[in-house]
């Protein structure tokens, strides 16, 4: 089993379980796709299927009531279909499914703070007395939640063939912004300081990576990697064209209209470029990524604007020690001044089966008014081919608005969450 697969464990008292880390063994970029290598059922010469299987479960205790120990799970499977033309060229398609248990209704954004719309300097759109919903955050701060913490969808479901010059996909599957980002080493999957499935303690997650094109059906390109890795290295681009944004996936869920009756926006049009550069001189390995997602359009009330965003990310790694960072600014899908800022920097060091890890994660909404800070220490060991175990300690700090006889001050939280993560990938 690849370090990539599924990874976290930290000693400390309580827990999650995980699956792959972000960052792996081999090269220095991070494996952040569902797939892993499994033997195929021979359909002959030309043809083969392949299924694929990753589970989490991950146990949680913590120093308030909202970490109570608790169990929570994630499940991704997939099946992906190989054929080859008389020319050599490969052709298939790939259907993947995805469901979580998390501990909050919205792992990403969602119900912060109390904060009604149109009193003192709270989210406010002139255009209307509802509660605005960050169109790219997805954080609102007054009215009804809604949601269930039970969620599934088919998380992939596409057509692929083999150009000679790179892959090109039709239907639905993650954008160009998220096929190939580079960023710090991570030991788990599941729950981490930034982009993991699940959260472990403060309100919403932190996320450097763009979801602005959705799990929606979507025409993308991903080239092959030009250059040669120990010289002048290797560069790969990808590009991809979403034309609307409005299917609720695991992770994020755009919508018009919010449970409550808040008001959000569709983003229509949207285009994403990634770049992904690595080399190795010597014992150094080095990454870097770049993407930018820009939608053309957007559906909702005057005072939402399309979403745009950029960002980036560097990893090093020598011997048996691992670095890295990322970053991400978008305008939060909202006009004027409130952008959205996420940034996240991690070390670790891997010997044999483990790997331990230290990292932290930071975002800043200046709309809604909601400013998050975790640190994340923790320690995996991989188990057999297939397994992995996980102890770590996370530590959350959050800043939510909330309005007083004296307008809006931030209230702030500061939780204290200790998880155990078991993965099992195939």
């Amino acid at each position: 089993m690849r370090r990539t697969t599924s990874a976290i464990f930290f000693a400390a008292l309580s827990g999650t379980l995980a699956g792959p880390p972000a960052f792996p063994q081999s090269p220095v970029i991070p494996d952040n796709s569902v797939s892993s290598a499994s033997d195929p059922f021979d359909l002959g010469a030309e043809y083969s299927l392949d299924w694929r299987a990753d589970l989490g479960l991950v146990l949680l205790a913590g120093d308030t009531p909202t970490a109570r120990p608790a169990w929570l799970g994630d499940i991704e499977l997939g099946v992906e279909f190989e054929g080859f033309t008389q020319g050599g060229r490969r052709w298939g398609w790939v259907l993947a499914g995805h469901a979580e248990r998390d501990q909050h209704i919205s792992s990403h954004g969602g119900r912060t703070g109390a904060c009604p719309a149109g009193r003192g300097d709270c989210a406010t759109l002139a255009s209307t007395t509802s509660t605005p919903i960050a169109g790219d955050s997805e954080f609102f701060s007054d009215g009804a939640e809604g949601g269930s913490r039970v969620r599934g969808m088919i998380s992939e479901a596409y057509l692929f063939t083999d150009t000679g010059w790179g892959e090109l996909r039709l239907g639905y599957g993650p954008g160009a912004a998220r096929l190939d980002p580079v960023g710090g080493p991570a030991t788990a999957r599941l729950v981490r300081a930034d982009g993991g499935h699940l959260v472990a303690a403060a309100p919403g997650a932190i996320r450097t990576e763009s979801h602005a094109s959705g799990h929606d059906p979507k025409l993308v390109f991903r080239s092959i990697a030009l250059g040669q890795e120990s010289s002048v290295g290797t560069l790969r681009a990808s590009v991809s064209f979403t034309p609307e944004v409005s299917q609720c996936g695991v992770d994020t869920c755009p919508r018009r209209t919010g449970p409550g009756g808040q008001t959000g926006s569709i983003s229509e049009a949207v285009s994403e470029l990634a770049l992904t550069y690595q080399i190795r001189r010597g014992d150094h390995e080095w990454a870097a990524s770049l993407a930018t997602s820009q939608a053309g359009g957007v559906q909702g009330p005057a005072g939402f604007d399309p979403v745009n965003s950029v960002d980036a990310g560097l990893a090093w790694r020598w011997q048996a020690w691992r670095a890295g960072g990322r970053w991400r600014r978008s305008n939060n899908g909202v006009a004027g001044t409130g952008a959205l800022e996420a940034w996240s920097v991690s070390a670790g060091w891997e010997q044999g089966d483990w790997l331990s890890t230290l990292e932290y994660a930071a975002m800043s909404d200046d709309f809604i008014h909601q400013d998050t800070g975790i640190w994340q220490a923790a320690t995996s060991r991989l188990v057999g081919d297939h397994g992995l175990v996980a102890f770590g300690l996370q530590s959350a700090e959050a800043a939510s608005p909330v309005l007083t006889s004296a307008g809006r001050r931030q209230v702030e939280t500061d939780d204290v969450t200790a998880f155990v993560e078991l993965g099992w990938r195939y």
